[in-house]
């Protein structure tokens, strides 16, 4: 078994390093809100999964507490979903794979974000490595609801196929939690 992946919420900055703050304090937000939302404690065991089986443990940590504010924010969570798990998926690509998120991507490309190699970060902007597209789910109730969001990304996805780059489709379930990663 590998060593326990740590998913830590103020390191969002390094997983996003050429992406403005206030998106990753609102990713980050939405994130500490969510899981607060599930009454989860920073330190929380979590596993990242293929469809078919375990890849990784995974302790997902932050130091920021809940506040009023993230409430007054959010309000529901339906609207901290995507972010959040947006915030998750560029952590657990930086974690689990050797690409970085690097810039978000256009609304037609149907992916969330696109990749660099890690070691590429003073060489960018020219060569993409990946993609990224993230789905959330407050609290799936069936397997089938994962299933459902990672075939929804899948297509999604499809729209980028020209840049003959792999895509990673990641579901993040809050209410598990687990985090579920599928290259296509």
């Amino acid at each position: 078994m590998t060593e326990t992946v740590v998913l830590d919420l103020d390191t969002l900055t390094q997983a996003l390093p050429r992406v403005r703050a206030s998106l990753i304090e609102y990713m980050y937000d939405a994130a500490v809100f969510l899981l607060n939302h599930h009454r989860h404690q920073t330190g929380l065991r979590c596993e990242i999964r293929s469809l078919e089986e375990k890849l990784h443990n995974a302790r997902l940590v932050w130091t920021r507490p809940y506040s009023e504010c993230m409430e007054n924010t959010f309000g529901d969570t339906s609207y901290a979903v995507e972010f959040a798990a947006e915030g998750i998926a560029c952590l657990t690509i930086r974690a689990t794979t050797e690409f970085t998120a690097i810039k978000r991507s256009l609304r037609n490309d149907g992916v969330d974000f696109w990749l660099i190699e890690s070691d590429d970060l003073d060489r960018f902007p020219f060569q993409f490595a990946a993609r990224m597209e993230s789905k959330g789910i407050t609290e799936a109730r069936y397997p089938s609801d994962i299933k459902s969001k990672i075939e929804e990304g899948s297509n999604q996805s499809k729209r980028s196929d020209d840049s003959r780059v792999p895509a990673y489709i990641i579901v993040t379930d809050f209410g598990e939690p687990v985090v579920v990663k599928v290259q296509r």
